[in-house]
């Protein structure tokens, strides 16, 4: 076979020569970024010059053909423009097949067989070098993508998700994804550093090779002065940034830190705790340095005092500890506070948990008519830094807003949702305010 020569955008180079032991590529950003194109060029390569088998997904499989194959056999068609490639490959509609093996080396599939046959046998596909996920954000089963990826299993196989940014609630997003605010509630993705993923991210500013006028549209939908200017449109799917859905959001600057570099802060970590037995018991870990706060969850299943308490022995809480806690139930505060007698509990509680005797160092959070505007205007002016683990921490900062009154223009109260461990948080901010010498809480007692 003649030498073949690939030509591709810059960012997709990584396609042709991934690195060992790469097992999951993202191809994800706005419109006119290549990825379709780009994805179905090294498809059509792959196949013919590598001898590799291709399976292509969708969300439904009578779509595929709309889309990413018909791309694929575009790309085909014209290395084929000799007739070279047909000596070996039968070019069908429905993909490329092998003569020697008879063989399909391109062909179809969907997560749904049909729109109205509802399932598909994802556990069939076997012997497949390359599966192509396309338009994965109408994916939002995860389950059925592990059902399909768990499928994968042959030595040195790698799935290319491709997709246009979705929200910030997509499990792809939440999976591999860090989220930095870029303005509120729009999000750039950071890729997180997981062994045997890639991501290759693009826009429209990553291709030369778009029409004057398509570019000219994609700026204009930014541009306020355009008749076109849509900025949701323009952030989202031009610009390729992730959308929380959500407006008035109130914390809008948080950045990640891993545990490991959270517990290795040289500060006395300070605890706070909300109250739950059907919603969760919201408990944080903070440290606080000059104008900088760090938070991890440690707790957000509901409980009764007593569970805390053992929850507080098994984290190892000592006596002096600080945990200040929601005051508004004094009875659960009293009781972290004075700890158990002998006569309440069983002797295996006590042999277990030696520190219930003796209670907890409890400090009540102070409250008043203004408590929570303040200590969210104190939040709202520190550096936050949340740690990545801390999924449920994450999911109330992106839904934690504030309410809106009849007109819909938002207010300054909080809705009172989302908020089990940014109460706490708040807690321990207003805590620290009082006894570093902010003297605010003077003003909302």
């Amino acid at each position: 076979m003649p030498e073949v020569v690939i030509k591709c955008l810059d960012p997709f180079k990584p396609l042709y020569d991934l690195p060992e032991g790469t097992n999951i590529v993202v191809l994800i950003g706005g419109r006119g970024g290549g990825k379709t194109y780009e994805a179905s060029k090294c498809a059509a390569y792959s196949s013919t010059i590598k001898n590799k088998r291709i399976v292509v997904l969708r969300d439904e499989k009578e779509l595929v053909r709309e889309s990413i194959l018909n791309e694929i056999l575009l790309r085909y068609d014209t290395a084929n423009s000799s007739g070279y490639l047909s000596r070996y490959f039968d070019r069908l509609d429905t993909g490329i097949k092998s003569k020697s093996t008879n063989e399909m080396l391109v062909f179809t599939k969907g997560f749904r067989a049909s729109s109205t046959d509802k399932s598909a046998n994802l556990k069939s596909i076997s012997n497949i070098d390359i599966a192509i996920v396309e338009e994965a954000e109408d994916i939002r089963d995860e389950n059925k993508f592990n059902t399909f990826a768990d499928s994968i299993r042959k030595e040195g196989s790698v799935i290319i998700i491709i997709l246009n940014t979705p929200d910030i609630n997509h499990w792809i997003v939440k999976r591999y994804f860090n989220l930095e605010l870029v303005e509120d509630g729009y999000f750039r993705l950071i890729p997180k550093n997981i062994k045997g993923f890639m991501c290759i991210q693009t826009s429209y500013k990553d291709n030369p090779y778009l029409p004057a006028h398509i570019v000219s549209n994609y700026e204009n939908y930014g541009n306020p002065e355009s008749h076109l200017y849509n900025k949701h449109y323009y952030l989202t799917s031009i610009l390729g940034l992730a959308s929380t859905g959500r407006k008035g959001q109130i914390i809008t600057k948080a950045k990640h830190i891993k545990l490991d570099d959270y517990l290795a802060l040289p500060y006395k970590e300070v605890y706070g705790q909300d109250f739950g037995t059907a919603s969760p018991a919201g408990l944080i870990g903070a440290k606080i340095h000059r104008n900088t706060i760090w938070l991890r969850e440690m707790n957000y299943k509901p409980m009764d005092a007593l569970a805390i308490a053992k929850m507080y022995c098994t984290l190892k809480f000592s006596a002096g500890d600080r945990i200040v806690a929601d005051s508004a139930d004094d009875k659960a505060c009293t009781r972290l506070e004075s700890g158990w007698q002998g006569h309440e509990l069983s002797d295996e509680d006590f042999s277990l948990y030696p520190q219930l005797r003796n209670g907890f160092n409890i400090i009540r959070a102070r409250k008043g008519a203004d408590s929570i505007e303040y200590g969210l205007n104190l939040l709202c002016g520190m550096n936050i830094f949340i740690t990545e683990e801390s999924v449920n921490f994450w999911n109330e900062t992106f839904n934690y807003v504030y309410a809106q009154d009849k007109w819909g223009n938002y207010t300054n109260d909080p809705i009172d949702d989302f908020n089990h461990l940014w109460d706490p948080a708040r807690y321990v901010v207003l805590d620290h305010d009082m006894h570093s010498g902010g003297g605010g809480m003077e003003r909302v007692n």
